[in-house]
């Protein structure tokens, strides 16, 4: 399995106290980020039936999104062009300009997901890999489901404890875009406040979700790629 994964989204949830946000708060805080080197998004939505954003497209399908809703803000990147500590960067100053500009003091908790994926190297098939090879359901599975299975693996939810701080929400799959490659998502949930004097517990939380997925999901995955008829 390569180790260098793809990483195709990044997104967190800063949840707040329940507020209602007027036009012209948003207006100068779009305007106060446009003037940073990680926020300057380029375009806002202000339409009456949606949560406002401020958005920047890039290409086809790449876009860069910060939604404003009644008791969080959603920061996201899709199909992301970034590394993530671009986004980590993106997250703190959204964070402490919101902080500011709209009277937030405290995030009462943070949500963090993740999505990427991995190559196989011994499998032209990714379902083949996870059924067969991963779960041992070679010839089980099939005679009874029946019909062809599109996409399909596992889902694990890890509770948070003294000594790993998070409830992680785990799904690995066959990835429905590329035949070859494993579908990774892990969302963080951490459910202790962050005031906003101290954001930098939001990069924190996002390199514990990072780094499982590098450090626990990766050597799980890749025990597993071997060459067919190869034993573990």
């Amino acid at each position: 399995m390569q180790a260098d994964d793809r990483p195709i989204h990044f997104s967190t949830e800063l949840l707040h106290t329940p507020r209602s946000h007027t036009l012209p708060a948003l207006q100068k805080l779009y305007y106060e980020l446009s003037q940073t080197r990680h926020a300057n998004y380029l375009g806002t939505d202000f339409s009456p039936n949606a949560p406002p954003r401020f958005f920047t497209k890039r290409g086809k399908k790449t876009q860069s999104i910060t939604a404003f809703l009644p008791d969080r803000i959603l920061i996201a990147e899709e199909w992301v062009d970034i590394p993530l500590a671009g986004f980590l960067d993106r997250v703190e100053t959204i964070a402490d300009h919101a902080g500011r500009e709209l009277g937030i003091s405290t995030f009462a908790a943070q949500s963090v997901t993740i999505r990427t994926t991995f190559a196989l190297s011994h499998f032209d098939d990714a379902r083949s890999y996870l059924f067969d090879k991963m779960c041992g359901l070679e010839h089980k599975l099939g005679p009874h489901i029946g019909r062809p299975i599109g996409v399909g693996g596992l889902r694990l939810v890890l509770p948070e404890t003294p000594e790993h701080p998070g409830a992680l929400h785990v799904t690995i799959e066959s990835y429905r875009f590329s035949r070859n490659e494993v579908f990774v998502e892990v969302k963080g949930v951490f459910a202790r406040p962050i005031p906003t004097d101290s954001i930098v517990v939001l990069r924190d939380n996002t390199r514990v979700v990072r780094d499982f997925i590098g450090g626990n999901i990766y050597p799980y995955l890749a025990q597993f790629d071997v060459p067919v008829g190869d034993t573990l």
